[in-house]
């Protein structure tokens, strides 16, 4: 787990680097000279037009985005988002290269790429903010929610918090927008776009590994890996009971008064005399009212102290003990980013090799959507992420995996439309809108 890769520092020269700055300052020159190339090469084109518009949006986050994102140190770059801008390049390059053998013309791809990213991200990014609103929002000390602080959390993405099955949907729906306008053929692009997606989907998993989000459940397996104190993987852990923290675990959770329900045999906690039924009133010198406080206090303790002070309920010995080297983990868990990352380059690798078999356009589409939702609702199996969202015969399923049966449910009507049209595969004639 590597959250955050380097850091960019905030000023250059004594000139801010974001913002109104030095980085806006090389990005419009930049895009004035390309755009200036273009005009002069070919006129005003949709292309031209298309390129222009995403340059307006990377301005746009230049200049309002990234100092909201800022650190007193500078711009983190994190994990996440490296592994997120790589997918992007490695999947259009598929495009480009797949689609240069099928009649696509390479301009109408990186439009098609712009769109297809953008709305794809924001069908990710809502998905997950609807998920997991109660983590995004903010609220002020006066119980108001806090909207600017809010709304920072909803558009940094660099932190992770992009769900798949929410891409996939904003994707295609922004595809079948930019198709509709240009009037071309819609499976055989949909297809085009499947191992292109999937192949952006292995890499992107990696980003998920390096930020330490889409964790496995807890297992005993010799690749088994284990997060840093404060991870999701140990937060969860210790929240749900899993795990002890410097030996304790508590009753109840999140408004519950820390009572101490065990003590890890053998831990220093033991040691010192804790036992279970102690509520304690301080940790560190802080009050700890709550379980969630309670928890949070010891999760980060190590960070500001080397040395652990425990209070409890009528009593008026303080616990203390070192915790210099003692960094806490998670339990060792499934790597579960990195089984989903093969997986999806399988099935990319997988679906350009069933293409040639493929007698009707949208059958790539359709085995994608067979197998992709096969695979993930056993991988949600092995996941430790994400609640059950419905049960069902007492087992309990989650929300991508209530999703992965309704895209089964799509793949058929696919399969079934796709068999009824008539033989041969359209080739895209796209030069004429050039």
């Amino acid at each position: 787990m590597r959250p955050t890769l380097f850091l960019i520092p905030r000023e250059f020269l004594g000139i801010p680097v974001f913002g109104f700055g030095w980085l806006l300052a090389v990005w419009l020159l930049s895009v004035g000279v390309i755009a200036y190339r273009v005009w002069r090469r070919t006129g005003w084109t949709g292309e031209l037009r298309d390129q222009l518009l995403l340059a307006a949006v990377v301005a746009f986050i230049i200049i309002f985005v990234l100092p909201a994102l800022l650190e007193p140190q500078g711009l983190p770059i994190r994990g996440y988002g490296v592994m997120l801008l790589l997918a992007v390049v490695a999947a259009v390059g598929l495009a480009i290269w797949r689609g240069s053998h099928r009649g696509f013309d390479s301009d109408f791809i990186l439009s098609l790429a712009f769109w297809a990213f953008v709305s794809g991200i924001i069908g990710a990014r809502l998905f997950y903010v609807v998920e997991y609103w109660s983590h995004i929002r903010v609220q002020a000390p006066s119980g108001q929610v806090d909207w600017l602080r809010t709304a920072i959390n909803v558009f940094n993405v660099t932190r992770g918090g992009l769900v798949v099955y929410g891409s996939v949907i904003g994707g295609i729906a922004g595809t079948l927008v930019f198709l509709r306008w240009w009037r071309v053929p819609v499976w055989a692009t949909l297809d085009l776009m499947a191992p292109s997606f999937m192949l952006g989907l292995a890499i992107g998993r990696l980003g998920c590994f390096l930020n330490g989000c889409c964790f496995g459940g807890v297992c005993e397996l010799p690749w088994a890996v284990r997060f840093p104190a404060g991870s999701l993987a140990h937060v969860h852990q210790v929240q749900s009971g899993q795990a002890f923290i410097h030996g304790l675990k508590f009753r109840g959770s999140g408004g519950d008064p820390p009572i101490v329900s065990a003590v890890q045999p053998g831990s220093e906690a033991e040691r010192q005399g804790l036992k279970p039924g102690q509520r304690m009133v301080a940790i560190n010198g802080r009050p700890t009212p709550t379980v969630e406080a309670a928890q949070s206090e010891l999760i980060w303790a190590h960070q500001i102290t080397e040395t652990l002070e425990i209070s409890v309920q009528d009593q008026t010995r303080v616990y203390r003990w070192s915790i210099a080297n003692q960094a806490p983990q998670s339990l060792p868990v499934h790597p579960s980013q990195l089984y989903s990352a093969f997986n999806a380059l399988l099935l990319c690798l997988f679906l350009m090799a069933c293409e040639p078999f493929c007698r009707h356009d949208g059958q790539v589409l359709a085995m994608m959507f067979t197998a992709y939702p096969v695979s993930r609702f056993i991988l949600e199996i092995i996941r430790d992420d994400e609640p059950s969202l419905l049960v069902l015969g007492g087992v309990g399923l989650t929300i991508s995996q209530l999703i992965s049966i309704v895209a089964l449910v799509g793949a058929g009507l696919i399969w079934i439309y796709t068999l009824g049209a008539k033989p041969g595969k359209a080739m895209a004639a796209l030069g004429a809108h050039r």
